[in-house]
């Protein structure tokens, strides 16, 4: 299993680091590699869940695994367990910094054939993370930039290389990934903000810069129910709010829960999952630089209504910090 299901490179050495890595590798990819996306044909393989994120099969050098979607991920992981058994070499240590905030020693390595549905990628750039376990893998920006993706989350599948009208009829936004990760602008209670990361490998809600929550026309409230730990308190956590989301414009409105924090997270001004019930199906369209979703909507509570049950979960990222029940 996998222990936070998901882990951000992000900080600015180590992004700098991962891109030379990374870039080097993509002048070194052969005519083995996974063909163009424009010229590959769609295949549709069956995906699985974990914590609401989307798991689809991959082989790491011939070992089966199940790799978590992450567009909130600037990396490809694998687990000690998985490296091990992969047979991958472990290199010189680096810093991860996980999505609670604490830091993990991983070790930088090379995947010599990353397969997935019949297509492969040679020399791909990985870290063993040991912020993950069992025989798992987290599919971050070195897959994602070389297979557009089609999650369908209510039939569970995921087509690769969907076809452009499947994709037309979603609602469509443009995402810079120069970062590595998907950055958008979406509408959050009701007003437009940017240097918002889109999370895939995310769930619980999501989180905003304190400097960015005052933005806002309509205020986002922390709930006075919301327990919390005095270190928590300390640090200046405020969690227990719902949001109204809209990622795309014309789309549906979507409630989500969101903490904010006085410092910025991973460097930007919020971050917010995909992984709700309201989203039935989601593009990843790296080679476009776009994300496409298809989205229900809900019905915004009055405000004297009772608040729903899992604002006591809001932001799962920091359920550490809450204390025990």
């Amino acid at each position: 299993m996998v222990a936070y299901a998901r882990a951000v490179i992000k900080t600015p050495a180590l992004r700098i680091l991962l891109f030379c890595l990374s870039a080097g590798s993509i002048v070194a990819i052969s005519a083995r590699d996974a063909r163009r996306a424009d010229a590959a044909s769609s295949v549709t393989l069956p995906s699985g869940t974990y914590a609401m994120r989307t798991t689809i099969p991959v082989t790491i050098d011939g070992q089966h695994a199940e790799c978590i979607l992450d567009t909130g991920s600037s990396a490809v992981l694998v687990s000690p367990a998985l490296a091990h058994t992969a047979g991958l070499q472990a290199r010189s240590a680096t810093f991860e910094v996980a999505p609670d905030g604490r830091s993990y020693m991983d070790r930088r390595t090379t995947i010599g054939r990353l397969g997935v549905a019949g297509y492969n990628l040679h020399d791909v750039p990985a870290l063993i993370s040991s912020n993950l376990s069992g025989n798992n893998a987290l599919c971050g920006y070195d897959f994602l930039a070389h297979f557009p993706l089609l999650l369908d989350r209510d039939r569970q599948i995921v087509t690769l290389f969907p076809a452009s009208s499947k994709v037309s009829r979603m609602h469509c936004i443009p995402i810079d990934v120069t970062a590595r990760i998907a950055l958008a602008t979406v509408e959050i209670n009701e007003t437009r903000m940017s240097h918002i990361v889109l999370d895939s490998g995310m769930a619980g809600g999501g989180v905003m810069w304190e400097g960015a929550r005052t933005q806002l026309r309509r205020p986002l409230i922390a709930s006075a129910d919301y327990q919390t730990t005095p270190e928590a308190a300390r640090a200046g956590f405020a969690c227990g709010a719902i949001a109204s989301v809209r990622y795309a414009p014309g789309s549906p409105v979507t409630a989500m829960p969101i903490c904010t924090e006085p410092q910025r997270p991973d460097g930007y001004d919020g971050m917010l999952e995909t992984n709700l019930s309201s989203v039935h199906a989601m593009a990843i369209d790296y080679p476009h630089r776009r994300m496409c979703f298809d989205v229900g909507g809900y019905v915004a509570q009055d405000s004297g209504t009772a608040q729903p049950t899992y604002w006591h979960d809001a932001w799962s990222r920091f359920n550490y910090l809450r204390p025990p029940r």
